[in-house]
């Protein structure tokens, strides 16, 4: 059976959630791990290090099988997601060998990807062809790179608020405490930040924003593509510099759709409704 343009976009959505919530499992995983190495810090029963040594252990090897289940379905997202603006853009056809090597490198089921399908997850009426696959790179551009502002914005309030609370209450503390108890809250503040690092938070906020830079100039070429009637050849370029961005780039932080999706599905209608009527009178 060939896989439809619809059930396509289920895919695609269907995986990008599930590697959304993978993404925030780790994150909660590795405070675990970071815990253990914290706790440590202030207590001096040798039993009780054996055994958070071991804890730290099992917890690191359930962080390793939880990032490779993460990677497995950030892949099958992004493979959903190129696949689903060929087919519904240039009406291309999947051969048998290919619709079975997709649904291989699938991590949910048919039937959960036809409870995620939404008709106008792009919103375009052009007929299959360039201009039809441009419109919906730009479309898919446009929402992915406000999501990752929005997300590179989220990365870094939280790295900030984090790392001034951690502050606040070990220099607060330093007055009123003795000597040996103000090391030991300044080593768990130094445990403590080596978990956020671990986390990479900073640089997931830095990588936030040079991939919304990058899908920025995305959406200038696709502008400037327009005007030569979208050339094949340079649609398939843009696209492939746009994989590659979008490939790149962290995790969209969770609620960072459903959370701006109004406002962006405003934009982009009134944004496409101008693109159009521009057209006919031209």
């Amino acid at each position: 059976m060939s896989l439809s343009p619809e059930i396509l976009v289920g895919y695609l959505r269907k995986e990008y959630k599930s590697a959304a919530s993978h993404r925030v499992f780790l994150f909660w995983l590795q405070l675990l791990v970071a815990l253990p190495g914290a706790i440590s810090v202030i207590t001096i029963d040798e039993t009780l290090t054996y055994f958070l040594t071991i804890g730290a252990v099992v917890l690191l090897v359930i962080w390793w099988l939880a990032y490779s289940r993460y990677q497995r379905t950030r892949d099958a997202a992004e493979t959903a997601r190129r696949t689903a603006l060929l087919v519904g853009g240039l009406g291309y056809k999947m051969s048998a060998d290919e619709t079975l090597a997709f649904r291989a490198k699938m991590t949910i089921s048919e039937e959960e990807a036809e409870a995620s399908i939404k008709a106008d997850y792009y919103n375009t009426r052009i007929p299959a062809g360039p201009a039809r696959l441009a419109e919906m790179l730009h479309e898919s551009a446009f929402y992915t790179a406000a999501l990752q502002k929005i997300s590179a914005f989220a990365m870094m309030a939280l790295f900030v608020v984090l790392v001034v609370a951690f502050a606040a209450v070990a220099f607060a503390a330093l007055p009123y405490v003795e000597h040996a108890t103000a090391l030991i809250i300044m080593r768990i503040f130094l445990a403590l930040m080596v978990f956020w690092m671990s986390t990479d938070v900073l640089g997931a906020c830095l990588a936030h924003r040079s991939a919304a830079a990058e899908i920025e100039r995305v959406k200038t070429r696709l502008q400037i593509a327009r005007k030569d009637n979208y050339p094949l050849h340079d649609v398939m370029m843009i696209m492939g510099d746009y994989n590659a961005a979008v490939g790149s780039a962290p995790e969209v932080v969770p609620w960072a759709y459903d959370l701006s999706a109004p406002k962006l599905n405003r934009m982009w209608d009134e944004y496409i409704a101008n693109v159009h009527q521009v057209v006919v009178h031209a």
